[in-house]
């Protein structure tokens, strides 16, 4: 075992271990493993069990022959069978020694006979000519049967004494007594059982001894995650489908201005889109267009340092043939009470789903929401079920309802209308926020303004032609689910559709990106405020021909478990 560590550190399978020691002795066996500062002992101790000798298992099986066909039992079944096997041979076992204690009655009945005619039985005897002569004269005058005879006939002396007289009878009134135990256990099934249990009482009394063996649950086989530290990580995803985990560690703390330090390696035209912080043993939801939903544990996305690219989304989650990812969502217990999905797919279709439907997802993916064969999935959120949805629309329409109108469904289930929508016309995006806050008066609003983060109650609507404006989400009166909802951009041939809508605040950036290729990053702050029947301003210089064709917010740094900023 020793040497079979000592090659795991040295293979690199086993990290963290600085040396081992064989210290055994003649008190028994102890190895010493020591282990860097930085490891974590209990993954050390997985690893060694995994990996090493250090833990074996085997499998076992009851396997017995029952009614004469071999058959795998479990431990009752097994038992119930040992104990029914028990309850046969103790019955047949009773009814041959009743046999043999009814022919020795017989026996000794006769002899009792021949005792108590004593000088008579001698007389025959002396008087017969031979042996077959005297057992007819014996059975013939005292009623005795051929065993009876043959047993007097072969009686000895030495048994005519009187002393051997009350032992005959005495043995003929204890072997009545047996005969009567042996009817009344043979006529009785608690009687039998209650002797099964006690001849297994003086087994365990005159063989039993501590228990070498422990009869427990199954252990369960060590995984992947046992093997990996619950750590910290950010979680970094670019505009093109690269992904890549980064330890938190990694990341010094830095002064406010600093220069930070280079996150993800991207090329021109890829750029960050999704950042976020999370446990390696934490779930990353991935849900498609097409309606299916797959997860992957944080430690399967790659460790490739925080300069590396990082591996395309499409290497990890089978994707099919025009399948692409719409939303991911990082979870830590995916059976966490009170936690909903909330979707919306392009026909203005919404559906909520226990966030707890999601927790057996299988490789190759599970469906999220059915969806129509000209429809699509184009968002998907996780709420507490009281939320405020918003909806946009491509031809400037929006909707702004309650959560509560949304009931919760099945996975399957294809959900209920979210927003009337025009023949043309389709949904470009959804934002989810929580409901109003009270009223407060201006002082209020300032002092919780400096003490609070920013919260995102803006939406950003950006249209094909490159424009886009800022509106207050309260701008939007809530309505009831289904309705056709209220202009949100004012769209004409200057600034074209709208292509994507954002939910933003004062320290938001965003980047909007052409199809075309041009891209263009800037601060939501500087946008101007408008209302809802409005143009907006222009955004990014489109050359002819070209249109927006995504938008989306950049993430913001993050902070790790101790407060420091990730630059």
């Amino acid at each position: 075992m020793v040497e079979r560590i000592a090659q795991l550190v040295n293979d690199k399978v086993i990290d963290d271990i600085s040396d081992v020691r064989d210290e055994s002795d003649r008190d028994g066996m102890r190895v010493v493993v020591e282990l860097r500062r930085s490891a974590e002992p209990q993954i050390i101790l997985n690893q060694l069990y995994k990996h090493t000798q250090m833990q074996e298992s085997f499998s076992m099986i009851f396997l017995a022959v029952v009614n004469g066909q071999p058959r795998e039992l479990g431990l009752i079944e097994a038992i119930q069978h040992f104990i029914d096997h028990r309850v046969d041979v103790v019955r047949r076992r009773t009814a041959y020694l009743l046999a043999r204690a009814r022919e020795r009655e017989h026996v000794l009945e006769g002899y009792k006979i021949a005792l108590d005619n004593l000088d008579a039985v001698i007389k025959l005897i002396r008087a017969s000519a031979s042996r077959v002569e005297a057992r007819e004269g014996l059975m013939e005058r005292f009623k005795l049967s051929t065993r009876q005879a043959d047993a007097i006939l072969e009686l000895q002396l030495h048994r005519l004494t009187q002393l051997a007289k009350e032992e005959i009878i005495a043995e003929l009134k204890a072997i009545r007594e047996q005969i009567a135990e042996y009817e009344s256990i043979l006529a009785s099934e608690k009687k039998l059982r209650g002797l099964i249990v006690k001849e297994l009482e003086e087994i365990k009394k005159e063989y039993g001894d501590v228990r070498r063996t422990i009869i427990q649950d199954e252990a369960a086989e060590i995984t992947l995650e046992d093997l990996i530290a619950d750590e910290q990580v950010a979680v970094t995803i670019s505009h093109s489908g690269y992904l890549k985990r980064t330890p938190v560690s990694t990341y010094r703390q830095q002064r406010r201005g600093g220069t930070g330090r280079k996150g993800m390696s991207t090329r021109d035209e890829d750029f960050v889109e999704y950042l976020f912080i999370a446990s390696t043993h934490a779930y990353i939801l991935v849900f498609t267009n097409t309606g299916r939903v797959f997860w992957l544990k944080v430690y399967e996305v790659p460790d490739v340092g925080p300069a590396g690219k990082g591996k395309a989304i499409a290497n990890l989650v089978a994707l099919q043939p025009g399948e692409s990812v719409r939303a991911l969502m990082p979870v830590r217990n995916l059976e966490e009470e009170g936690k909903f999905v909330i979707f919306a797919t392009r026909n203005g279709t919404v559906k909520k789903t226990p966030l707890g439907d999601f927790s057996n997802v299988m490789s190759r993916g599970i469906i999220a929401i059915g969806i129509e064969k000209d429809d699509e999935l184009v968002a998907a959120h996780i709420t507490d079920g009281k939320q405020v949805v918003f909806l946009a629309s491509h031809e400037g329409m929006a909707i702004r309802f309650a959560e509560d109108d949304v009931r919760p469904m099945g996975r399957p289930a294809y959900g209920v209308r979210g927003m009337d929508l025009d023949k043309k016309d389709y949904i470009v995006g959804m934002a989810v926020t929580p409901k109003e806050p009270p009223a407060k008066t201006a002082t209020a609003k300032k002092k919780a303004a400096e003490e609070e983060e920013p919260t995102a109650r803006m939406i950003l609507s950006v249209t094909e032609m490159g424009y886009g404006k800022r509106t207050d989400i309260d701008e939007y009166r809530l309505q009831s689910r289904g309705g056709k909802g209220v202009i949100n951009v004012k769209t004409t041939a200057r600034n074209g559709k709208v292509s994507a809508i954002l939910l933003v605040n004062e320290e938001s950036e965003a980047m909007v990106i052409s199809q075309f290729g041009k891209i263009i990053r800037m601060d939501t702050s500087g946008i101007r405020e408008a209302g809802r029947s409005t143009q907006g301003v222009r955004l990014l210089q489109m050359d002819g021909g070209d249109k927006v064709a995504a938008a989306v917010v950049i993430p913001p740094e993050e902070k790790d478990e101790n407060g420091a900023l990730i630059q």
